[in-house]
């Protein structure tokens, strides 16, 4: 009987799920649509570069929806059995409402697992891509694609007459760590090499730290002894957003990325909480679909006691934008340092976990 009731349970979840992420998919894309026309029109944007920067905020737009679905999949489920009285019948058979809820934890699950799998492989690459055309296509930067590489904590990149090497960039703080700047004459000759163990970018240019100088001569000989600063200003024009390797935001990292990077940083001592608060803000986000579908089940039984299901979807899409501006709120206090990472990312998670336990013991 249970398995009956289980197939006809995820008949309704699923049905339900697709049109949340239909409806709020067109929604999504309709908003976005709305906002991004007057930078189309502005800068006369082919229509071609607009559609294939929409369809590349597709999955962004879809990752963000699931949980949303799920919710609103869970609450509609049960607020249409509660309302043809099955839900009456099954008690009847003596079978608690909440353990129907149980086929749809192993489908919140199966989103997880998705969630996470997408970003890991696909939303990094989508974003960089919409990213690009934003900043090559529709905003008309010139943006050199062979001037800066990335692999593995080494960035070559040259401007003007010099060289940057970087062994580590910290992108949210301008900051540039294991520094040498190669100073080039006009014929390719080296003029000055700076080694630094840190480069700080500021409106008014670079601020060098805990380095050295090295001069050099037309027969590439070296002018006297180097020059060792505790901090050295140098007006570079170069900014971080010219170097493609700075370029790379959080969302554009997979979740092993973003960790070996976070696992980089605390290995030389420096603050990672903005990184750290970013990994574990994509573990717990693809966790929120069990977390949803836990909330939304009680909340749907005890809702069409109190007020039908006009009630219920209010009250889901209320709590809804409540999760993200509780997760939102938390992620700033973690970004800022005042919260660890792991409380700020599961902060919302928790808040919502707790209250679906409250709910179901109420519902029963």
């Amino acid at each position: 009987m249970m398995s009956l009731l289980s197939r006809y349970i995820c008949h309704y979840f699923l049905r339900f799920f697709c049109l949340g992420v239909g409806i709020g998919m067109a929604l999504l894309l309709l908003v976005e649509s709305f906002d991004r026309l007057d930078n189309f029109i502005e800068h006369q944007v082919p229509w071609r570069d607009a559609v294939r920067y929409m369809v590349l905020r597709l999955p962004q737009n879809l990752f963000y929806m699931v949980p949303v679905a799920c919710l609103l999949a869970s609450v509609l489920t049960f607020s249409v059995l509660s309302k043809h009285s099955e839900i009456t019948a099954i008690r009847a058979g003596g079978v608690a409402p909440l353990r129907l809820a149980r086929p749809l934890f192993g489908l919140a699950g199966v989103g997880c697992l998705l969630l996470l799998l997408a970003q890991e492989y696909l939303l990094p690459y989508a974003n960089q891509a919409h990213h690009l055309i934003w900043r090559t296509r529709i905003r008309h930067e010139q943006v050199d694609m062979h001037a800066g590489l990335f692999k593995r904590g080494a960035i070559w990149y040259r401007a003007y007459n010099r060289i940057w090497s970087v062994q580590l960039s910290e992108p949210l703080h301008n900051r540039l760590l294991g520094v040498t700047i190669y100073e080039m004459t006009g014929d390719g000759w080296m003029r000055r090499r700076y080694d630094a163990s840190e480069a700080i970018w500021e409106p008014s240019g670079w601020r060098l730290l805990q380095g050295t100088l090295h001069t050099f001569d037309a027969q590439q000989g070296f002018v006297g002894a180097p020059e060792s600063f505790a901090e050295r200003r140098v007006a570079f024009p170069e900014r971080p957003a010219e170097i493609s390797a700075l370029r790379k935001q959080p969302d554009e990292m997979g979740i092993r990325e973003i960790l070996a990077y976070v696992q980089q940083l605390r290995r030389q001592g420096l603050s990672a909480a903005l990184y750290a608060v970013e990994f574990h803000g994509k573990l717990a986000f693809a966790a929120v679909c069990l977390v949803m579908v836990g909330f939304g089940v009680p909340l749907a039984l005890r809702s069409n006691r109190s007020g039908g299901m006009a009630r219920a979807v209010a009250l889901t899409l209320a709590c809804g934008f409540s999760y993200w501006i509780v997760h939102a709120i938390a992620l700033a206090f973690g970004q800022t340092g005042q919260l660890p990472p792991v409380v700020a990312a599961w902060f919302g998670n928790v808040c919502f976990g707790a209250g679906s336990v409250y709910l179901a013991a109420r519902a029963r």
